[in-house]
């Protein structure tokens, strides 16, 4: 086979969801039905191939993106099984960034959760396709249409729903296919490795040509060369597949299947649905309309691992084939990295190989200083992919050492965890490794495996928030600042006049500079008018980031409004002027303290409700909404993040370990 027509035969794709949706189950049983592995493991017996970390296998929940890769038919899945809590939403966003397109599970009970928005939203921003897998309906409660509701509702998206179930909750069966009118029948006694076809039989068979016109319908809604079919009436099964392809890749809707990943129902159609609806690597950029060239390698580091001492880099290849010993150009770092082995990865697995191509994810040795998120390339003059958008943490924890000789092995797990993890940092204060995370959760798993892998204990102090600053003056400030300074036996001026006011909540910073100043800069660095605007933009949000009090500042607005050359101006006198000046903004403006705001949801029976509204008042909870589903109260909420420490912990306690909890950052507000 060509390598051209082997890339079409590739399914980057990834597995998305709220916690406890079945993300892991799920990909057990595609293993499972490929042959990639011989027996099921599950989630609550901690054996599950894909959360082979200890702490996922104790706490029954992904924690990092595990890849693995199996055979359809003739079709090459590489999968990746992401976290479905909000601590780990970094794990998410990276491996969507090298994803060709992904799968949403939804429970048949709870429908589109908070962390389901979450990562539904990730994969938008990042134009990623998907298709729907509404899981579960074997459970008490099942409501396939309140799940096509909700996504509408919450998502955005329209459903184009491809099968319905045959019963649900207790008398769930099996399903029906809306193409074809067949009923699949899944085999008890092999684990549903084989399944049956027959047709529909009584009201089941009205239902399905109810909805099965339905999807007709929309499908001619939604594709113009599949409408001229319906309308002529001509089109065949083939056209509807080809139809629903072109719409799912283009992101028009979401072709929506179903079943039980538990009870062993609907996989392997959840399979060819993703092979006959996912794009390959060929249907999306860079390789979309042909661009394939063996001999340009262009390659993105998605994941570094450190494993013992060697540095282990998960890499998306993009085109090009790469071979064991190639010498690849580092386009972040602008140095040349030397590739020793290529593997590819089946969870904790690597097998050896000797090349990839365009479309593989592989992991790698031999880069040195490669971080995730930069791009490879046998081209010095390639642009580089974008980097993954950097979360900033918003909880900080002090790490102590109990001697000399366990704070170089404190050092050393940090110095590992933070390249592995970039929502991770530290800061050594006073003698104190100050290390910030994305939550409770995330920095209660580091601390556990610091102590399972390193053998070590420190202690822990209290969690501290990282609080932010914005300005609350109503009139803009105006500040005009002069610097004229010798800086190594060179002069260097800069006098500009910028404006300060404050954003809107949430908005973010926005940098605007008056248009007859681009020109002027870019005397004073010789690249692009639009490259020069982005150079500033990002020096002055760097500042902010920075803060002037270990504050970023956020939500505000800077223009720079003039720029009066002089004899010396220098883009060094230019950026150190805006940087004197902003400082000048800061010591006269009215500051407001700005504390990380975390959205609730808990879902608690009516019995317990009482205790959990009291346990939200006493944590300064604003209450926004409370409704019923299925006889079961829906607590949405918002709180300050340091009024919840413990707050997981006392609501097991008040609820006698019955109510769900999902809490998500929102964003930086005032109390």
């Amino acid at each position: 086979m060509k390598i051209t027509e082997q890339i079409k035969k590739i399914r980057n794709i990834g597995i998305i969801a709220h916690i406890d949706a079945g993300k892991t189950t799920v990909s057990e049983r595609i293993l499972y039905y490929t042959h990639k592995i011989h027996r099921m493991g599950e989630v609550h017996d901690g054996n599950a191939t894909m959360d082979f970390m200890p702490e996922e296998q104790e706490r029954g929940i992904t924690i990092t993106a595990a890849s693995t890769n199996c055979i359809w038919k003739e079709y090459q899945l590489n999968l990746i099984d992401t976290p479905g809590h909000v601590d780990f939403t970094i794990e998410v966003e990276r491996s969507l960034q090298v994803l060709d397109g992904a799968i949403g599970i939804f429970c048949a009970v709870g429908g589109v959760e908070p962390q389901s928005e979450t990562v539904w939203r990730q994969s938008e921003n990042l134009h990623k396709p998907k298709i729907a897998f509404i899981n579960k309906l074997d459970r008490i409660g099942a409501d396939f249409e309140n799940v096509l509701l909700s996504m509408q509702e919450r998502l955005n998206t329209k459903p184009l729903l491809l099968q319905i179930p045959v019963g649900q909750g207790q008398g769930f069966q099996g399903i029906i296919d809306l193409i074809t009118l067949q009923q699949l029948t899944f085999d008890t006694e092999n684990q549903g490795e084989t399944y049956s076809f027959s047709e529909p039989q009584g009201d089941f068979k009205v239902e399905a040509e109810i909805w099965r016109e339905k999807l007709i319908e929309d499908i001619a809604d939604l594709d113009d060369d599949f409408a001229t079919l319906y309308l002529e009436n001509t089109y065949t099964n083939q056209d509807i597949e080809l139809a629903i392809r072109r719409i799912c890749i283009n992101r028009l809707a979401t072709p929506t299947l179903m079943g039980s990943a538990l009870k062993n129902i609907g996989i392997q159609p959840l399979l060819d649905a993703i092979c006959a609806y996912l794009p390959s690597p060929y249907d999306v950029m860079p390789l979309k309309n042909d661009n394939y060239h063996d001999e340009t390698i262009e390659a993105l580091v998605y994941k570094v691992i450190l494993e013992n001492t060697h540095r282990f880099s998960l890499i998306r290849v993009y085109n090009g084939c790469i071979k064991e010993n190639a010498v690849l150009y580092n386009i972040n770092t602008k140095t040349k990295e030397r590739i020793d082995h290529l593997y590819k990865i089946h969870a904790d697995y690597h097998e050896k190989i000797s090349e990839a191509h365009a479309g593989d994810l592989i992991g790698v040795i031999g880069l040195k200083s490669s971080l995730t998120g930069h791009t490879l390339s046998n081209n010095e003059n390639f642009t580089p992919y974008e980097d993954f958008h950097k979360y900033k943490p918003v909880i900080s924890l002090a790490f102590e050492p109990k001697n000399t000789e366990e704070a170089e092995i404190l050092d050393l797990a940090l110095e590992r965890f933070t390249l592995e993890d970039p929502t991770l940092l530290v800061n050594l204060e006073q003698g104190t490794r100050l290390v910030s995370g994305m939550g409770e959760l995330h920095l209660a798993i580091l601390a556990e495996r610091i102590e399972r892998e390193y053998k070590i204990s420190p202690r822990m102090g209290n969690p501290e928030v990282i609080l932010k600053e914005t300005i609350n003056n109503e009139e803009p400030i105006q500040e005009i600042y002069h610097y004229d300074r010798e800086i190594g036996e060179k002069l260097h001026q800069g006098h500009i006049v910028l404006s300060v006011c404050k954003n809107d909540r949430g908005l973010g910073n926005q940098i605007s500079f008056a248009e007859n100043l681009l020109p002027l800069l870019q005397k004073y660095k010789s690249i692009t008018k639009e490259d020069t605007q982005s150079y500033l933009t990002n020096f002055i949000l760097n500042l902010l980031d920075t803060g002037f009090n270990e504050k970023s500042l956020v939500d505000i607005k800077i223009t720079i409004d003039n720029l009066y050359e002089e004899a010396y101006t220098s883009l060094l006198g230019i950026q150190n002027a805006i940087q004197f000046g902003l400082y000048k903004m800061y010591q006269n403006a009215t500051l407001q303290t700005l504390y990380p705001i975390m959205k609730i949801e808990i879902n608690t029976s009516d019995e317990n409700l009482g205790a959990v509204m009291n346990l939200l008042n006493t944590c300064k909870a604003k209450v926004e909404q409370l409704y019923d589903k299925q006889n079961i109260k829906y607590i949405e909420a918002i709180a300050p993040m340091q009024e919840l420490f413990g707050f997981a912990t006392k609501l097991r306690s008040v609820s006698q370990g019955r109510a769900g909890l999902s809490l998500q950052f929102l964003r930086y507000d005032t109390l």
